[in-house]
């Protein structure tokens, strides 16, 4: 995957998020740099070549968060749990490993658990 200046551009705004970003936070941001297209062009490079992964929030909105580093295309670590603040909307990743055993034998390659609740932000 070449490092385009698109490419740069999304990693970086990704990678200082403590939260993920919504597909529409991304495209609203970058308005002025590039086209819709070019932006999800690029998340969906990122997340086949597994630097970043998405989930699919409450509000139906695609959300993308950096991957861990030892993440790639051939094997994806990132097998964790989401959680949605139903007031603010925040999701954010939640360091909850999951690792599904199947006992008829299917491999699961990748899990999206998303959790729905009030952030401790929205609760005080």
């Amino acid at each position: 995957m070449r490092n385009t200046v698109s490419v740069q551009a999304i990693k970086t705004y990704l990678s200082e998020k403590s939260h993920a970003v919504s597909a529409v936070e991304l495209v609203d941001h970058f308005a002025e740099r590039f086209n819709k297209t070019t932006i999800y062009r690029v998340l969906t490079r990122l997340e086949q070549e597994g630097k970043v992964h998405s989930v699919i929030g409450n509000d139906a909105n695609t959300y993308y968060a950096m991957c861990h580093a030892t993440c790639s295309k051939e094997s994806h670590h990132d097998n964790h749990v989401h959680s949605q603040c139903r007031k603010c909307g925040e999701l954010s990743c939640v360091e909850i490993q999951l690792n599904p055993l199947l006992s008829d034998g299917f491999k699961v390659e990748e899990t999206k658990v998303l959790l729905v609740g009030i952030c401790k932000n929205c609760q005080e």
